[in-house]
């Protein structure tokens, strides 16, 4: 297949390699799968699995459509934006949750929250990263790219084996 796939495929499949991902580790746990799929229900966890399902979803998509992509370049750097930048936007859209609705009590209506928040997740990512592959980018445009993606891999090695001193809304100890 020497064809790029369309923006609503790439977000149902987004959808279904997440829950592979999400439950990846429940299913087989062992040290792979621990570094690979989420240990908890955190949104951390959910983060994490959001970030290798999208570079999941990234190598599938090179492998079926690598013929027709104009440019390489433009197709890694952005690809490498949308995976720093998917984390980030997963957890503006799952705040809608408590912000709008305080608490979920409905766990049916909870799940379909979330799932909600994913398609709104993948499909602002799949936009942003076609912006960015029609785009001549500068040079520091492209380290700040590979800066973001480096630190965020490093980010979600670190803290799925060890958690930061802080959390987002805590108060730091000692303030």
């Amino acid at each position: 297949m020497n064809r790029r796939i369309p923006i609503i495929a790439r977000v149902m499949l987004y959808q279904v390699l997440f829950l592979v991902i999400h439950y990846l580790y429940d299913w087989f746990p062992g040290s792979l799968t621990y570094f690979l799929g989420s240990t908890n229900e955190s949104v951390f966890q959910h983060m994490k699995a959001g970030f290798y399902t999208y570079i999941a979803l990234t190598v599938i998509e090179y492998a079926l459509a690598n013929q027709v992509i104009p440019s390489k370049s433009r197709y890694v750097y952005a690809r490498l934006f949308g995976a720093a930048i998917l984390p980030l936007l997963m957890l503006v859209y799952f705040l809608m949750g408590p912000a709008m609705f305080v608490k979920i009590e409905s766990i049916p209506l909870e799940v379909l929250f979330a799932n909600l928040a994913l398609v709104a997740t993948s499909s602002s990512t799949f936009l942003l990263e076609g912006l960015f592959e029609k785009s001549e980018l500068s040079t520091g445009l492209k380290w700040m790219i590979i800066l973001l993606f480096m630190l965020t891999a490093m980010q979600y090695v670190i803290f799925n084996y060890r958690l930061p001193w802080f959390d987002v809304f805590a108060i730091p100890p000692g303030w």
